[in-house]
């Protein structure tokens, strides 16, 4: 990791991405900038970013999915309208750990029944300055994404931190993968 004196920098991360396991609507939340989630699944996601100028620059790579320019924590859908929840690296965004939980509370409420939340996290330390997760995306086409996350340091961001916090708000049978600068987590609504 380099470092200057206003944020950390990681080294590259080679992360690559498979298509969603499960079938029907998606919702990705947090869902602009290099638009992973639709780039990858197309016309059966809605996404959703708080800027718009997030969802122009997704747009740019992918037009097939739906776009909303929407907060996560007061989503417009009816409760269960959703096969599967992807937060991709949008979590570390919501620097409040209160908005963090209000946006879980609204996938969760989304969700179907049996319903799957997908999460790609950055592991944000509990003090220190703000930090850059430089990442390289291998999609499922064999297409390569290299992009950066700049996120607000003094998190405290980690694996057991954010699998409290989905199973509090009811989410179960968690899977999970520890990457070191990132992780992976796939959890379900029963």
């Amino acid at each position: 990791m380099g470092e200057t004196d206003s944020h950390i920098e990681t080294t590259e991360q080679k992360i690559r991405l498979e298509r969603l396991k499960s079938g029907g609507l998606v919702l990705d939340i947090g869902g602009g900038g290099e638009g992973l989630v639709s780039r990858i699944e197309g016309d059966r996601v809605c996404a959703l970013d708080i800027r718009l100028s997030e969802i122009r620059e997704a747009q740019i790579y992918e037009h097939s999915s739906n776009w909303f320019v929407a907060d996560g924590r007061d989503l417009c859908f009816m409760d269960g309208s959703f096969d599967v929840v992807t937060l991709w690296f949008s979590l570390g965004y919501m620097s409040d750990w209160a908005i963090k939980q209000d946006v879980l509370q609204e996938a969760y409420r989304v969700l179907k029944r049996n319903g799957q939340l997908s999460m790609l996290v950055n592991r944000i330390p509990e003090t220190g300055p703000n930090i850059v997760l430089w990442a390289t995306f291998t999609l499922p086409d064999g297409t390569l994404c290299k992009t950066g996350y700049g996120m607000k340091g003094g998190q405290n961001q980690t694996l057991p931190k954010v699998l409290d916090l989905v199973t509090g708000v009811g989410f179960a049978q968690h899977q999970s993968e520890d990457h070191g600068q990132w992780f992976r987590i796939l959890s379900h609504k029963l």
